[in-house]
């Protein structure tokens, strides 16, 4: 299999607060609503400024995607290429 014949992957890098922020969101949202950042916070135990800049920086580099969720920002991955159910974040109804 030659260069040419290689699907492109697009490489993303991500620091391990990152990872473990990204991971809380996309678990955190399998409940089917948009995740804010008070729900973040209470299962990080990361400091505020910690999570305020992270949460910034992924925004800003096109990892996340932030809505208004009432008062306060909220926060869900930005691509569900990946996922084996794209554009469906919510697991089944128990």
């Amino acid at each position: 299999m030659g260069t040419s014949d290689r699907p492109y992957v697009e490489p993303i890098t991500m620091n391990e607060v990152e990872i473990y922020l990204y991971e809380a969101i996309a678990e955190l949202e399998y409940i089917g609503r948009l995740v804010t950042k008070t729900e973040i916070a209470a299962v990080a135990y990361l400091d505020d400024a910690t999570i305020e800049k992270t949460l910034h920086d992924m925004t800003e580099r096109g990892l996340l995607v932030q809505s208004d969720c009432g008062s306060e920002p909220a926060y869900q991955p930005a691509r569900r290429d990946w996922s084996a159910a794209p554009g469906r974040a919510q697991g089944r109804v128990l």
